[in-house]
Parts: structure tokens; sequence; C-alpha cells
């Protein structure tokens, strides 16, 4: 019964560890700075590992919500992979999202473009981001909104119930980023 606690809510034990460590991050503090920017930027790149759940998703979103232009990219990925089959099937029967035509984006095939913002899943990308020479701004995605998160795990290996979880997760807080710079 806590196991499955445990993996419908964060995906696996190694999900749940790291959303204590980033939470403990989050009450000290660390995280302020991800959740705003100086000035509004001309271009959203979602960030994570593989390209294929979670960025994916929230470009497909982000661009059905605002007219700012957006991609996504993966910081563990080559060029020109599908979604996710699961995210694919659970996203279209939970919120009619279509991500049949995405083609992944590797960071190394990534073209910057002044006035672009990053917005992570996790603050780990955000440290792989700058490790190879980008500046920022950077943002994290599941502080936008008022159900505010430190994180959010990768679905990929996950069960159904986490991966619809996250389809949830990241819908509302790619919704309240796409309001947030209408204000």
């Amino acid at each position: 019964m806590f196991r499955e606690y445990i993996m419908d809510r964060f995906g696996s034990k190694k999900g749940l560890l790291r959303y204590l460590r980033d939470g403990l991050a989050f009450r000290l503090g660390n995280f302020r700075q991800y959740a705003q920017w100086e000035t509004p930027p001309e271009r959203l790149v979602f960030v994570c590992q593989g390209n294929i759940c979670r960025s994916a998703l929230a470009e497909w979103v982000f661009k059905s919500h605002s007219d700012i232009e957006a991609i996504s990219l993966g910081l563990n990925t080559h060029t020109g992979k599908k979604a996710n089959p699961r995210l694919l099937k659970i996203a279209f029967e939970r919120k009619n999202i279509d991500l049949s035509s995405h083609k992944t984006t590797s960071v190394e095939d990534y073209v910057p473009k002044p006035g672009d913002a990053f917005v992570c899943m996790e603050a780990s990308h955000i440290k792989q981001i700058e490790s190879l020479g980008y500046g920022g701004p950077f943002l994290l995605l599941g502080l936008f909104g008022k159900k505010k998160t430190f994180r959010i795990n990768d679905p990929y290996s996950a069960n159904d119930t986490f991966m619809a979880k996250t389809v949830d997760d990241i819908v509302y807080h790619t919704v309240e980023l796409a309001e947030s710079l209408k204000r």
C-alpha cells in the first residue's frame, strides 16, 4: 500500500527522494528566482531529459494558450524521436491533446535566440543548461499557479496513474505560466 502510494504520487522511490531534497531547497528559499523574470521572454524553451514526455507536453499546452513562441528540447536525447506512446494515449484521453506529430530536439541541436527563457521541470535541469554555457533566464514550471510544486518528476518509467498525474500537473502549471505572461 505504501509502495503503491509512492509510485502513484512520485513515480518511484528515487522520485520521492528527489522531491524531498528539492522541497528542502525550496523551503530554504533556493528557488525563488525561478518563478519570475525581469523582462517578458520572447521565446520559451521547455526543458526535460528526453523531450518525449514533460517538455513536449508543456510546449503543446503553452502554444495553445499563448502567442509567445515556444520550443522544447531534451538534455539526454537524439533529435527526431516521437513522443512517449503512453503519454500520447493518456494526454489524449484526459485532455484531448494530440502529440502524435511531436519530434524530439536534442540540446545539441538547439539554436539559441536572444530573449530565450528556459522553463525547466527540475532544478537539476537548470544546472545542466548552465553547465552548457547558457545564461537564462531560468524558470521552474511547477512554481506557476497557486498549487506550487518545486519539481515535476519524470513519468517515463512510472505507472499510468503517475503519468496521468504528470499530465494534469503540466497542463495546470503551463496554463498558469501562459496566464502570468498576459498580466
